[in-house]
């Protein structure tokens, strides 16, 4: 099942529109990953570093965090741990350069996968879909 069609499964399922925050320090980090979200019917938000991003899950429900690994101030997998105490269920896909990254992402629990850089949007769509079903 692809991404959209796991995602309207999930709105018919309950009516949610289904949220979305985008983290990386680098607009165009942020632009990539928000543009194939929102071309698969999520509501995108986006954050540049962690503190903002703790102000956005603060204000509203995220169903799911892509995350790059290297953030400012803490790591993408820290910034998970401390968005999972709003909501256990998000879905976490961190994405990083570096290989070492991967085994980080380890540590968490729950709906969570891992990306390389560089990697397609399809394929980071694709990791989303593969938590959702």
């Amino acid at each position: 099942m692809d991404c959209a069609q796991a995602v309207a499964d999930l709105r018919s399922a309950d009516d949610e529109v289904l949220t979305a925050l985008v983290v990386d320090d680098e607009q165009l980090g942020r632009q990539f990953g928000s543009t194939g979200l929102r071309s698969d019917g999520w509501s995108v938000l986006e954050a540049a570093d962690a503190i903002a991003a703790l102000a956005v899950a603060d204000a509203e429900r995220l169903n799911l965090l892509v995350t790059d690994f290297d953030t400012p101030t803490v790591t993408g997998v820290s910034l998970a741990e401390q968005l999972r105490a709003f909501d256990e269920e998000s879905m976490v896909p961190v994405v990083s350069g570096h290989a070492h990254a991967a085994r980080s992402t380890r540590s968490l629990h729950g709906r969570t996968t891992f990306a390389r850089k560089p990697c397609a949007v399809e394929d980071l769509v694709s990791s989303i879909g593969s938590m959702v079903d």
